[in-house]
Parts: C-alpha cells; sequence; structure tokens
C-alpha cells in the first residue's frame, strides 16, 4: 500500500511542477473540467505545460510536439484596437523548453507548421499578443499541406465565425472550450530535426451554454491526408481520442458527466450520431 501511495504522490507533484511555467490563474479561465492527464507517463518523459495568456499547451520534448492545445473562445471576447500588422516572418522558438525547435526544423520535410490554436481565432478574441503567441514552436505541429489548408482551416474558420459568435440579445453566451492536438503511432516517423510526425490529429471542442450549463462536446479525428472534404465524415468520441492518445479529458468532472460527454459521438449541431 505504501507503495503505491508514494507512486501517486510523485506522480500528483510531477504534474504540478510542469504547471508551474506560467500564470496559474489561467487555467481556469482558458479550460473547464481540468487540463487534461498524460496517463502512463513513464519517469523519463519530459512533459511540460506552457501556460500563455491565451491558450495553454502540454509539450513533450521527446516528440517535439504538443501532446495537446487547450484555449477557450465565446465570452472572452475583448475591444482590442487593431493595428494591421504584419505576421511574423518566422516562427518562433520558445525558450522554456529543453530543446528549442526552432523555425527551421521543418524546411525541405514537405510539411507545413500547422498551428494547433490557430492564429486569425486567437487575433479576433485575446488581440495582438495572442496572435503573437501562436506563433511559438510549442503550438506547432508537421501537417501535410492537404490537411492544413483544407479541412483543418475550414473548422478553425466555422469556429472564429459561427461556433463562438453567438452574441444573439437576451440569450447565454455561450462557451467553446477546444482541446486539440496529434495523434501519433509508437515509434513516429521524425523528420532531419528529429521532430516526431503524427499520423493524424484530434480537435475536442467543448460547448457550455451559460456559466453553469449543461457541457456537451464535438469531437473529430483526422488523418494526415484526408479523402472526404466533409467534417462530418471525421467525427468520432472523445472515449476513442483517449485510447489513441493516452490522454485523459476533462480529468476534473465526475465520472458519470465524463461517461455522458465522452461516450456519445455528436455533430456540430450537438445531436447524438450514429
Amino acid at each position: 500500500m505504501k507503495k503505491i501511495v508514494l507512486f501517486i504522490a510523485s506522480f500528483c507533484l510531477e504534474i504540478v511542477c510542469y504547471a508551474q511555467i506560467g500564470d496559474l490563474s489561467k487555467i481556469g479561465l482558458l479550460t473547464h473540467g481540468g487540463l487534461p492527464v498524460k496517463e502512463s507517463l513513464a519517469p523519463d518523459d519530459q512533459v511540460k505545460v506552457l501556460i500563455n495568456a491565451a491558450y495553454i499547451s502540454c509539450y513533450d520534448e521527446q516528440l517535439k510536439n504538443p501532446l495537446w492545445v487547450a484555449y477557450r473562445l465565446g465570452n472572452m471576447k475583448g475591444e482590442f484596437k487593431y493595428v494591421n500588422w504584419e505576421r511574423p516572418f518566422r516562427f518562433l522558438t520558445d525558450y522554456r523548453t529543453e530543446s528549442r525547435v526552432d523555425h527551421d526544423a521543418f524546411n525541405r520535410s514537405g510539411y507545413d507548421r500547422g498551428h494547433m490554436a490557430p492564429n486569425a481565432t486567437i487575433l479576433s478574441q485575446y488581440g495582438q499578443l495572442g496572435q503573437l503567441e501562436t506563433y511559438l514552436m510549442t503550438n506547432i505541429c508537421p501537417q501535410s499541406p492537404a490537411l492544413n489548408q483544407g479541412l483543418w482551416a475550414s473548422l478553425e474558420k466555422l469556429e472564429r465565425e459561427s461556433l463562438s459568435q453567438d452574441d444573439t440579445p437576451n440569450k447565454e453566451v455561450h462557451d467553446l472550450f477546444v482541446i486539440t492536438g496529434p495523434v501519433f503511432d509508437k515509434n513516429p516517423r521524425r523528420l532531419a530535426s528529429g521532430v516526431a510526425v503524427p499520423t493524424g490529429f484530434y480537435r475536442i471542442l467543448a460547448f457550455r451554454k451559460g456559466y453553469t450549463g449543461t457541457l456537451k462536446a464535438v469531437a473529430f479525428l483526422f488523418p494526415q491526408n484526408p479523402q472526404s472534404k466533409k467534417l462530418q465524415d471525421y467525427l468520432t468520441t472523445i472515449d476513442h481520442l483517449e485510447s489513441l492518445t493516452s490522454l485523459n479529458f476533462f480529468p476534473e468532472l465526475s465520472r458519470a458527466v465524463q461517461h455522458n460527454l465522452e461516450s456519445k459521438k455528436r455533430d456540430l449541431l450537438l445531436n447524438e450520431v450514429d
């Protein structure tokens, strides 16, 4: 029994230490139901939770990719003075990491630098500082041009222009909590720079109507080279994503709430589908 207790204590301590890289008050503001937890975390794993002003990322030093990125849309919109500025010429090395992946790590790889927290969406609700953060390499994964410039961009646009924009007078504000990231094989292929290449990507859209409303979620799983151009063809369950990623999403919710949220496949209208 002592060994089990000690293991649990050391595991919890490790997670807390990871989460100290940034402003801890942002966790409750940008996420709902707790940060995703990596199951079966090995002693030599190097995983860090990096807290930014507009999103949170969990970065794996060995894979040189974020495992997940979480952000919140909806009632986070502020009044930002728009200044016409160009995007950064180069993506930004995140010096909070040991691997310190730089802009050139993807050169001549055939992959796009795929944003997990999308730059235009973050700009629309958090301003230009938030957008600049999305160019950190800890927010970037190798993504095929077919996915990055196709379905991925379409879903980002949908989030920005429709799903998080319910401002109808006298209606409850909808929160949209997004968790997104890569899926890897057991022994992933790597770029010349050592960056691991995902086999696909997931995206969870969790809707909360009002400040105490029921949470419902839509989950997607995309391969690197999708054949269909219809978003509904990539719907899945959160339970399935957990089995692929070894992540526990919404760990602070009760088991009953998690089961209802994660076991059902829903479409963007939040209707259950087969």
